[in-house]
């Protein structure tokens, strides 16, 4: 890494030449100075199954520590006023065993629920159909949900009817499928949005502390008591740590674990 600095100029930094400084500037925010090269250690793309299905606070308290130590990537998918939480498990491709990767239902009966809703919230917020609306059925899940949520965001009970919209999407988009990696990590979470990002320590894979799905209890619990029309989801997932000392994951455990979370607000 090239570093353009105020005091010494430019200079090089590197796991070998200076480690402490170059942790530091890995992570610094513009603190140390300005960033004028840098060597990006890339994985190689690799291919994954996703197996995702729906479960519920419950299950997930049983199974936590088990999901977190057997999978290569997890992540939860929080949906507020509803007992649902999407789990996405990415592991790669076994070579004893080939899921059957084929989902029970087809797309259009999984976003049927969703679709209904949206035509039902249509004739109920709009006396006539807007020229520029595009076909409903040509809208994928997330197009839906932004549409939906764009028509009232600030209703309670609008915002509850489509999260148990998104629950019964996932309950029939449960099953496998396989891609790259870059295919599979990625999320698509809609349109534009502001996302709170909070992260902090939850032990280690081998003892984690649980306080990850405490966490989400108590924020699902205050969004509830306060009556926050909060659109689901609100996803939660899983890093090893950082050794740059200003990331939020920064830890000189090796085995330590951190938790983030997401809180999307939708520009509407």
């Amino acid at each position: 890494m090239k570093l353009v600095t105020p005091a010494k100029g430019t200079i090089e930094l590197s796991t070998e030449k200076d480690p402490d400084l170059f942790y530091l500037a890995r992570c610094g925010l513009g603190g140390l100075g300005v960033v004028a090269e840098v060597t990006l250690q890339c994985v190689e793309r690799h291919q994954l199954v996703e197996h995702t299905f729906v479960s519920n606070a419950d299950e997930i308290k049983k199974n936590h520590q088990k999901w977190l130590s057997e999978n290569k990537h997890i992540k939860y998918l929080w949906i507020p006023y509803t007992d649902t939480v999407v789990v996405v498990q990415c592991n790669p491709p076994s070579r004893w065993k080939t899921p059957k990767l084929a989902s029970k239902y087809g797309k259009d009966e999984a976003l049927q629920y969703v679709r209904d809703l949206y035509r039902e919230s249509l004739k109920k917020y709009r006396t006539e159909a807007d020229s520029k609306d595009p076909a409903i059925d040509q809208l994928s899940f997330t197009e839906l949900r932004d549409q939906l949520i764009a028509l009232d965001p600030l209703d309670k009970d609008h915002v509850i009817r489509i999260n148990k919209a998104e629950a019964e999407y996932w309950k029939k988009s449960e099953g496998y499928r396989m891609g790259w990696s870059d295919e599979i990590l990625g999320f698509d979470c809609g349109g534009q949005q502001w996302v709170s990002e909070t992260c902090f320590p939850t032990g280690t894979l081998a003892k984690p502390n649980m306080k990850d799905l405490y966490y989400m209890e108590e924020l699902l619990q205050l969004i509830e008591k306060e009556d926050i029309p909060a659109p689901a989801p609100i996803e939660q997932r899983w890093t090893a740590r950082s050794r740059s000392p200003m990331s939020p994951a920064s830890s000189s455990e090796e085995d330590d674990i951190f938790s983030w979370i997401s809180v999307y607000l939708n520009f509407v």
